[in-house]
């Protein structure tokens, strides 16, 4: 799962319910090998969007719509762009350029329904690549039509569709010790923990934390609700240095999280581990260092200097120069999508069918986008996501320093916890 900050408006929380919930590395450059084995014309038959020397992929996203949500989401345009441009430029995937044609959904769930139909049935599109918050409604007819699909999953409901294939779905039901796992590594013994009652991410995520902090040991002495703009951050604060806690976790938006953490300092509050689902971010960081300096951050994305982010960084300035900061958690989720879907392709053979794409993906284990991403086990598609990164900003709030998980729970470099038990 690929997190972003936390947003309570009605449409930016929506925003939210994408991003709140992102192979091996080839060759250094992020790349997945191509073939000529089993060109178009050995193949007895042609899938939809399948030519001899191309196959059409469809991208739907809110190009227009409510502003907010448009303007975040030409980010995403932009990372699968770039992960498809890297691909040709290396020979396509089993020697077929990868055509790329895109659809406009509005961020409207009717919208996204014309728009699926034109790509696929008048377009002939072989699969979808869909960085947007309204495809739900649309899912049993792409089931029905046995078209391959990548994105960010938005629901639940994500998971109950074989054609669906996401990086870690943040709204399947199951728990993980992974964040109790760090934070009682960090010295946590009480936590208290933020949640925006408004967000169903927010929810969510506090849904997770609470039985992980506990299956650890970690003694959970409340769970305080924020809403941006109505409640203060300085009683929050307060009621964190009057529980006795030593952890405060935040499932919430990453500013009033910060707002908090910082009045919480200023009150002397003893505290030895703040953990925040969202803030990884070199811009926020620049605005506010100062405060944020000593908090934790989870963030689902390989660390600074790795060969993965480096390939990352190189594709999204040589074919995405438009996206000034590629850390955009949106241009990593549109970016890994891509990959996800040329995965998919290659899987498919040199006579790739739907069919072929739909089993062969589902079959891997250890999808990470070459790295970019914790390893995600697409056979168990309703199973919680097991591994996460975290990262310190340093005393001087100014960087980001990874936390390496220890040898026990370290798996390429990503802390990977284990599921708890359903109680």
């Amino acid at each position: 799962m690929i997190l972003c900050r936390l947003r309570a408006r009605t449409t930016a929380a929506t925003i939210t319910a994408v991003l709140v919930g992102l192979c091996t590395s080839m060759s250094g450059c992020g790349l997945l090998p191509t073939s000529t084995a089993g060109k178009a014309e050995d193949c007895p038959t042609l899938a939809p969007g399948v030519t001899g020397n191309s196959v059409k992929i469809g991208l739907i996203y809110p190009d227009t719509g409510p502003a907010e949500i448009a303007k975040a989401f030409k980010a995403s345009r932009s990372g699968v762009e770039a992960r498809i441009a890297l691909q040709n430029a290396h020979g396509g995937v089993n020697g077929r350029t990868v055509d790329l044609v895109w659809g406009d959904d509005q961020s409207d769930p009717g919208a996204f329904s014309l728009v699926a139909h034109d790509l696929v049935s008048n377009q002939g599109v072989f699969g979808l690549i869909t960085p947007s918050i309204v495809l739900e409604k649309s899912a049993e007819w792409l089931e029905k039509e046995n078209v391959p699909v990548t994105g960010t999953a938005t629901s639940a409901a994500w998971s109950d569709f074989p054609n669906l294939f996401d990086a870690g779905n943040l709204f399947n039901t199951g728990k993980v010790s992974v964040f109790g796992d760090f934070v009682k590594a960090e010295g946590g013994t009480k936590a208290l923990v933020v949640v925006d009652p408004n967000v169903a991410a927010s929810q969510s995520l506090a849904a997770q934390f609470v039985p992980s902090l506990q299956s650890r040991g970690v003694e959970v002495v409340g769970e305080v609700t924020y809403t941006d703009g109505f409640t203060s951050p300085a009683s929050v604060a307060g009621e964190l240095e009057k529980s006795g806690a030593d952890a405060l976790i935040g499932a919430a938006q990453s500013n009033p999280f910060i707002d908090i953490y910082a009045q919480a300092k200023a009150l002397g509050a003893k505290l030895n581990v703040a953990l925040s689902a969202t803030g990884f971010s070199p811009s926020l960081l620049t605005q506010r260092g100062k405060d944020m300096a000593g908090m934790s951050i989870m963030s689902s994305i390989a660390t600074q200097g790795s060969p993965a982010l480096r390939a990352y960084q190189s594709a999204m300035s040589a074919y995405a120069p438009e996206i000034l900061d590629p850390s955009d958690e949106l241009s990593l989720a549109g970016y890994v999508a891509a990959d996800e879907m040329i995965e998919g392709l290659q899987l498919a053979g040199g006579c790739p069918s739907r069919e072929a794409f739909i089993q062969n993906l589902r079959r891997v284990t250890d999808f990470t986008a070459n790295g970019l991403i914790p390893p995600i086990d697409l056979t168990h598609p309703k199973q919680p996501t097991l591994c996460e990164n975290f990262v310190k900003v340093d005393q001087k709030g100014h960087s980001f320093v990874p936390v390496p998980p220890p040898a026990a729970l370290n798996q390429d470099g990503y802390w990977c916890g284990e599921p708890l038990q359903q109680s």
